[in-house]
């Protein structure tokens, strides 16, 4: 009996997984022209781009996220048939290049993730390299920056596959619903 209620204490050993917020130092964003969220519908057994603009006259992009046949896998516990509707909201924070999102109960598929491209060249702030001795420079601190996805509260990893795919493009898997932040270590 001792064995048993030993095994089932908590392990304060184990090491927890992300950064919290706090040590991650955000890429700021111009406020002259706040982007809007998005509502992305679709079918499950279709590709879909879903694009988040800034409110200026070109509509600037902020973010496309791209959802391949079949990467939601399932909502509120119910697996999706092939021409289910998917509805799919995108909120979209002030002052940075954070979103969310959801709804929570989404499952996305592990093989076939959907992915984000944010772009940051128009409105994107790199000042705030100064608020870290890590960063000599606004282009060192945008060179180290990639998605992050906040995976429990206030534990941010880095998003799978995260990388620069153009000079103020970073792209990642989305691995789930949630807040998403583009950031580096601070």
């Amino acid at each position: 009996m001792t064995a048993v209620a030993a095994a089932c204490g908590s392990d304060t050993t184990t090491p927890t997984q992300g950064l919290t917020r706090a040590e991650l130092l955000a890429l700021a964003r111009d406020t002259a022209a706040e982007p809007n969220g998005a509502l992305c519908t679709f079918k499950n057994n279709q590709l879909f781009h879903c694009q988040i603009t800034h409110t200026d006259s070109v509509g600037t992009t902020f973010a496309t996220l791209t959802f391949f046949p079949h990467s939601i896998v399932s909502r509120n516990d119910t697996l999706l048939c092939d021409t289910c509707t998917i509805v799919i909201t995108a909120t979209v924070t002030p002052l940075t290049y954070e979103f969310t999102l959801g709804p929570a109960s989404l499952i996305f598929n592990q093989q076939g993730e959907p992915t984000a491209d944010v772009s940051f060249g128009a409105y994107g702030d790199p000042s705030v390299y100064t608020q870290s001795p890590k960063y000599g420079t606004a282009s060192a601190f945008l060179q180290a920056l990639d998605l992050w996805h906040e995976q429990s509260p206030d534990r941010w990893v880095v998003g799978r596959n995260s990388s620069h795919t153009g000079p103020t493009t970073i792209s990642s898997a989305l691995e789930g619903p949630g807040t998403y932040l583009l950031a580096a270590p601070k």
